[in-house]
């Protein structure tokens, strides 16, 4: 044991943690004369980006230059999702036509295919970051820019008017019109009426509610929810949405959820999969002890193997990656104090979000879905190491 006044005595507060990292006037120069000279840029804003906070600075840039852009999943509404000038649908159009691409807290790792795959063998990169070891890693970087992102911006934003931009006059329009199209056919995936629910049918009702509350923080992990959550929800502010990232791992939703409420104050409303819940799911009691504003989602398929799984052991269990579809999450919940609600239609589910939201108390919601909804995540299973015997998973 330590006395209470001796520990606080050890206590103290840093002082100028992130220092300024100003770039050399000669890597700044280069950057500019190689995204003036582009005709087909765009600018790709990464998570780091949304740590800096300097997001004003960030559209002042793009909106000056006129160069679309692109978001990571947790840079996401560092600009709204719906701006003119958002290219998220366009990443695969993007990544083969692009001849110059400026990395802002962004780094070329395995959710960019490590600057390869589709991206243009002929296209350069521009890249801001701290650090310069991360310079020329995965792909070689015409233009690298080491120096913090705040004076980095600072020092382009300076130096834009001696540079007239070089961009197809048809290149922004052209992106435009494609994503308008792409977003009106991938609109058709929201049939609200769909019962028993899918995904889309669910997340129809979802976003109707995170659209009339665009202030309450995101959190989502899964397999099928996070990838169509993360597509299916618009951020229109900055750091409003949480996700595993460049990790890829499961689990980190309720701490994450946990972490958001106390550090901003703001309700939080995290979107899992039955099996993504199922790794850190015990720490929704920390959430009621402490009385959290937080809503945990919880979309249940039985799991993205639709109930096919094979035991081996043949003795009549099910197999091991085979979730119970009729699991009542909301039973967990109601263990724990939450008000909790179990929907199984997209009106349920919208009154069930919107009072959980307005409550600021924890609350679960068991959204059920058709155990046929979703299959494997990403369409990775070509990854897989070939089977030993013959099995289903």
């Amino acid at each position: 044991m330590m006395d209470r006044k001796a520990a606080e005595a050890t206590l103290y507060t840093p002082v100028d943690l992130c220092p300024a990292v100003v770039p050399s006037p000669q890597s700044v120069a280069r950057a500019m004369e190689l995204l003036a000279g582009a005709k087909k840029p765009v600018i790709l804003l990464g998570k780091g980006a949304a740590y800096a906070q300097v997001d004003d600075k960030i559209r002042k840039f793009i909106e000056a230059t006129g160069v679309p852009f692109y978001q990571m999943s947790m840079a996401k509404g560092l600009l709204p999702d719906n701006h003119e000038l958002s290219v998220n649908s366009m990443r695969s159009y993007f990544m083969e036509q692009a001849d110059v691409v400026m990395l802002i807290g962004a780094r070329l790792n395995w959710l960019l295919s490590r600057g390869h795959g589709k991206w243009n063998p002929d296209g350069k990169f521009i890249q801001i970051d701290i650090d310069p070891e991360e310079i020329d890693i995965n792909r070689a970087i015409a233009a690298p820019v080491v120096g913090d992102i705040e004076s980095s911006i600072d020092a382009m934003l300076a130096a834009l008017p001696s540079y007239k931009m070089s961009m197809d006059s048809d290149w922004v329009p052209s992106l435009q019109s494609a994503s308008k199209a792409k977003n009106a056919k991938f609109a058709e995936r929201f049939v609200p009426q769909t019962v028993p629910m899918t995904h889309w049918s669910a997340l129809s009702a979802v976003r109707k509610v995170f659209a009339s509350n665009p202030d309450v923080v995101l959190v989502n992990e899964g397999a099928n929810t996070l990838d169509d959550t993360r597509n299916a929800i618009d951020m229109m502010l900055p750091r409003h949405r949480i996700d595993c990232a460049t990790w890829a791992i499961m689990g980190m939703g309720m701490g994450s959820a946990i972490g958001a409420a106390v550090a901003s104050g703001k309700s939080v409303v995290a979107i899992e999969g039955d099996s993504a819940f199922g790794f850190s799911g015990m720490d929704f009691s920390t959430i009621c002890r402490f009385n959290l504003p937080v809503t945990v989602v919880i979309f249940n398929n039985g799991g993205i193997y639709n109930g096919v799984g094979e035991n081996l052991s043949k003795d009549g269990d099910p197999a091991p990656t085979t979730l119970n579809i009729n699991a009542r999450y909301d039973k967990l919940g109601e263990a724990f104090g939450a008000k909790t609600y179990y929907v199984t239609t997209p009106a349920d589910l919208a009154t069930a979000l919107s009072e959980s939201i307005a409550s600021k108390k924890p609350c679960l919601i068991d959204v059920q879905l058709a155990a046929d909804s979703g299959k494997e995540s990403g369409h990775i299973g070509y990854l897989n190491p070939a089977a030993l015997i013959s099995v289903k998973v």
